[in-house]
């Protein structure tokens, strides 16, 4: 059974990409440490998230 593909995995990965550009310029503005490695976080989440979605939609498995 073919799966039928939608706009679920744009929509999210623009979401992180949101997210991890959020979190670069939270730590390039950032006033003390804990805004800095706040910063920091939201954009090392954002960039793995968004490396395991690629991976996910281009593994060939059976989830995509």
């Amino acid at each position: 059974m073919k799966q039928e593909r939608t706009m679920g995995p744009w929509v999210l990965g623009t979401v992180l990409g949101l997210i991890s550009l959020f979190g670069l310029f939270m730590a390039s503005h950032a006033t003390d440490d804990i805004f800095y490695g706040t910063g920091l976080f939201f954009t090392g989440v954002g960039v793995v998230l968004i490396f395991y979605l690629i991976h996910r939609h281009t593994s060939g498995g059976d989830h995509g």
